[in-house]
């Protein structure tokens, strides 16, 4: 079995290519709001590399945020039309876990959300204790769960990725046109709408 990953919520981006739950390659590319640009070549050049082609991927899981707004539209927007081209799986799972799933126990992922809030989630293997929420970090410490975890913060020399953990978290799309990330909060222009 064949399975490819991506997620671009943040400033990296992460493609991973395994074969039957075995990691055979990590691409990761710092970007700076660039990610659309780079995103499909970047999985053409991978599957190439590998001798790979689309039609052999059973499965795409893409990180469906939070985080970077226009990056995980980027991210959804590729998985969903690889995955209808191709009848391919769709699976997604929360960025946060992710791109801390390389950490072991009981972990809460962190990413800045900037104005004193963060993106936060906890969870330990398999198991959620927190879904991935918008919260400011004085909430963070008032959690209940907060005692005894790993705080991971999500910055761009992270590198441990941890596909069982992944799967253990993704959950299948059932419907590709009705998929959308989770953004977990309103964008800056809504609010300064308001």
């Amino acid at each position: 079995m064949k399975k490819l990953y991506f997620d671009t919520s943040t400033d990296v981006m992460y493609i991973v290519l395994a074969f039957n739950n075995k990691i055979v390659e990590i691409n990761k590319y710092l970007g700076k709001r660039d990610h659309a640009t780079f995103l499909v070549h970047r999985i053409d050049q991978i599957l190439k590399k590998n001798n790979v082609t689309l039609g052999d991927i059973s499965e795409i899981i893409v990180g469906e945020g939070p985080g970077s707004y226009t990056g995980i539209r980027v991210s959804a927007t590729v998985a969903k039309t690889l995955c209808y081209a191709k009848n391919i799986s769709l699976y997604a799972v929360s960025s946060l876990v992710f791109l801390t799933s390389g950490y072991k126990g009981k972990i809460i992922a962190l990413h800045d959300a900037r104005r004193s809030h963060v993106f936060a989630c906890i969870y330990d293997h398999d198991q959620v204790l927190m879904k991935s929420q918008y919260m400011s970090i004085d909430d963070v410490k008032n959690q209940s769960n907060f005692e005894h975890t790993l705080p991971v913060y999500v910055h761009e020399n992270h590198d441990s990725i941890d596909i069982e953990i992944i799967d253990a978290h993704k959950y299948k799309i059932k419907d590709l046109h009705r998929f959308e990330p989770n953004y977990a909060r309103i964008t800056e222009a809504e609010t300064n709408a308001s």
